[in-house]
């Protein structure tokens, strides 16, 4: 992680950290980072990938050593596996279930353990989901946060495993950051840092006014950077500067499909890392759509839009009134299901047919997903 650390430095970037909405993805992360030489992140929700006992997850699908023996099979030194989302209740196993909290920390550690047995250098604590509709406050936040910090350094330290640390406390809302709360929420956690003697956490996550709903970006940050609308500028000063006070860096999450100028700005305000998933993963699925219904596979579209939509997956990215048809839904949740029985043999069916017309299916998916990766890539000033 001190290749992270420094690049970031040095070239005063912004870190692209890539959810990887499936293996098409993760490789076009690996094969950007070899070709331009600089680091990316792989951040693995608990739902995308987990551990074996817990199901794996979404993507492939890859329990977490699985996920992590393919990254290191490519050899890519400079890309680096992290858990996002880490806590409670962050898996559809434990909230199926509906564990409760004493279930459901033990969860969350028994996954942990696994993550960091397993090589993934990064971690993101977040307890924030209330626990069996639970009246949740800071305070209690911050005791489980606690909880399973010293738990996940106490792990890394038994087995010599070198991890760093992300925290997290809130989803994010589309809004600036509360600045008493979280000068609060650094520093608590410094003082629980020194207390236990633990290292301080190498980012903190904070609200910088963005939040994705279905293929937009809708926060304050998106539509309100005028020269006359200077307030989420000025929130993000404020906010880096507790940080940069504390000597932890900054990261925000659900910067997918912001414009080129709110993009540009982040290695300018000094943000230090971002979170960008459903992008690519709607990237791939438009592609994917696109060469069903350009190549005559009518019935093949018809039924991949029929499976996604069946899914439900879409329903937690729509806006309360929303104008969506089906096949934007689709298209929002298609990731969540290549992994599923039928799209699998009909990806297998598209590519025998594509390429006996000379058409490589998977390299067409991912040169789009390159596309998408790589304008972060360059507005973040990475290289």
């Amino acid at each position: 992680m001190k290749i992270l650390k420094n690049f970031i430095k040095k070239r005063r970037c912004t870190q692209l950290c890539v959810g990887p909405m499936s293996k098409n993805c993760i490789d076009v992360s690996i094969e950007i980072s070899k070709q331009l030489d600089i680091p990316i992140v792989l951040i693995a929700s608990r739902r995308q990938i987990d551990a074996d006992f817990l199901g794996g997850g979404y993507v492939e699908p890859f329990t977490t050593q699985a996920f992590s023996d393919y990254v290191k099979s490519k050899k890519a030194n400079k890309v680096f596996m992290a858990r996002d989302h880490g806590g409670p209740w962050q898996n559809n196993v434990e909230t199926s279930q509906n564990m409760d909290l004493e279930t459901a920390m033990e969860s969350a550690k028994r996954s942990f353990e696994i993550d960091i047995l397993s090589g993934l250098q990064l971690i993101h604590i977040d307890p924030s989901i209330p626990i069996q509709n639970e009246n949740l406050d800071l305070i209690k936040i911050l005791d489980r946060l606690f909880e399973l910090y010293s738990f996940c350094v106490e792990v890394a330290d038994k087995h010599s495993r070198k991890i760093e640390v992300e925290l997290g406390t809130e989803e994010q809302n589309g809004y600036g950051q509360n600045f008493d709360m979280f000068e609060f929420f650094v520093s608590k956690t410094i003082e629980f840092c020194a207390r236990n003697g633990v290292p301080k956490p190498a980012f903190v996550v904070a609200q910088t006014g963005t939040k994705v709903k279905e293929m937009k970006n809708v926060g304050t940050f998106q539509n309100n950077i005028s020269e006359e609308k200077k307030l989420p500028l000025y929130h993000l000063e404020r906010t880096l500067e507790v940080c940069n006070r504390h000597g932890i860096m900054m990261k925000e999450h659900n910067t997918d499909y912001l414009s080129n100028q709110a993009l540009a700005l982040r290695p300018l305000l000094g943000i230090h890392a971002s979170n960008v998933a459903p992008e690519f993963g709607v990237a791939e699925t438009k592609s994917f759509l696109y060469l069903l219904k350009t190549h005559g596979h009518q019935k093949a579209f018809d039924r991949f839009v029929e499976i996604a939509l069946e899914s439900k997956k879409w329903e937690k990215w729509m806006l309360e009134e929303t104008t969506s048809s089906d096949l934007e839904k689709a298209i929002i949740s298609g990731h969540y299901i290549f992994s599923h029985p039928e799209v699998i043999e009909m990806k297998n069916k598209t590519d025998r047919d594509l390429t006996a017309k000379n058409i490589d299916l998977e390299g067409y998916l991912q040169q789009n997903i390159k596309a998408s990766m790589m304008r972060y890539v360059q507005l973040f000033n990475m290289i």
